[in-house]
C-alpha cells in the first residue's frame, strides 16, 4: 500500500454518511461490457471503505451478480460488515489490493472507486489480471467536482496549511491513472474512458462535511484542530453566499476508465 489504511480509523461512520456514492448507471454499463458467463457473475470492489461504492455497484449490476468487497482497514470494514450483514450477495474480505487471496480467473469485474491512490499500482494491476477471467473488466472510478471558485478557495486553504506541498502535489497525481497507463498494462486491451454527469445540492455544513472525508483535509485538521478548520471553511462558504440552510448545486462528473483482460497475454499468461 502507498498509504496506510488506518488514516480513516475512527471516521468510518462519518465517511459513510458524507462521501457521495456513484451513479448506478456506471456499473450497469460495466456489467454490459463484461462477457456473458454461465451462472453467477462475481465483481470485486477493491478498497471498498464503508461500502458506499459497494451499495451502488450491487444495485447497478443487477440480478445474477455477487460482490466481494475488499477492505483492509479495520474501522472501515466494521461499518462495511454492519451495512451488508443481511445481504447475502455481498461477501466481505480483509485483504489489501495487492494480495486479494481470491481464486485465479474467477472474477468478471474488478473495480476500484476513488481508491487506487492507496495502492501499489503495478502489484494491484498484476493481481487484477490474475483474478479476472478472460474478457473480464478492470475499471477505475472517480468522482470529480466541476470547477467553481468556492472549491478553488477550499483547495488554496488546504495547500496553505498542508504539512508538505510536495507531498500534496504527489498525492493529487496518484489519484487518477492515465488512459495511457491502463492501455499499456500487460495482459489487457486498449483502455476506454467515459464520464457520467450528475449533481447534488449542499448546505455549507454538508459541503464542509463532504470535504472532511478527504485525507488531505484531515492532515490539516490534525495540524490546526477541527474547530479552527470548521470555522475557516464556514467563513469561505459565507464569502460565497452559502450559509445556514441555503443550498448550492454542485456539479460532478464520474470518470470511468476501464480495460479488458486478454484471452492470453503477450507473455502467455
Amino acid at each position: 500500500m502507498i498509504e496506510t489504511a488506518d488514516q480513516f480509523e475512527g471516521l468510518a461512520e462519518f465517511y459513510e454518511a458524507n462521501r457521495p456514492g456513484y451513479p448506478c448507471d456506471v456499473f450497469a454499463h460495466l456489467a454490459r461490457t463484461c462477457p456473458p458467463r454461465q451462472g453467477l457473475r462475481v465483481a470485486v470492489d477493491v478498497g471498498a471503505g464503508p461500502g458506499n461504492s459497494t451499495d451502488n455497484l450491487l444495485t447497478g449490476l443487477g440480478e445474477g451478480w455477487s460482490v466481494i468487497a475488499s477492505e483492509p482497514g479495520e474501522d472501515m470494514r466494521r461499518v462495511l460488515m454492519r451495512r451488508f450483514r443481511t445481504t447475502p450477495q455481498v461477501q466481505i474480505i480483509a485483504a489489501p489490493a495487492e494480495q486479494l487471496a481470491l481464486p485465479s480467473g474467477f472474477a468478471s469485474l474488478v473495480v476500484a472507486c476513488s481508491a487506487v491512490h492507496w495502492f501499489d499500482r503495478p502489484k494491484f494491476y498484476a493481481e487484477a489480471a490474475r483474478i479476472l477471467a478472460p474478457g473480464g473488466v478492470l475499471a477505475l472510478v472517480r468522482n470529480r467536482r466541476r470547477p467553481a471558485q468556492i472549491f478553488d478557495d477550499f483547495e488554496a486553504y488546504v495547500s496553505e496549511h498542508y504539512p508538505s506541498r510536495v507531498e500534496l502535489e504527489a498525492r493529487e497525481l496518484r489519484k487518477e491513472p492515465s488512459h495511457t497507463e491502463l492501455s499499456g498494462l500487460d495482459g489487457f486491451l486498449t483502455a476506454h474512458s467515459r464520464r457520467w454527469p450528475w449533481s447534488r445540492a449542499f448546505t455549507a455544513r454538508e459541503l464542509i462535511d463532504f470535504y472532511l472525508t478527504r485525507a488531505t483535509v484531515w492532515a490539516v485538521v490534525r495540524r490546526l484542530g477541527l474547530s479552527r478548520v470548521m470555522a475557516d471553511y464556514l467563513e469561505i462558504c459565507a464569502r460565497h453566499g452559502l450559509s445556514g440552510e441555503a443550498r448550492m448545486e454542485v456539479q460532478f462528473d464520474t470518470l470511468v476508465r476501464w480495460t479488458q483482460r486478454r484471452a492470453r497475454s503477450a507473455k502467455g499468461g
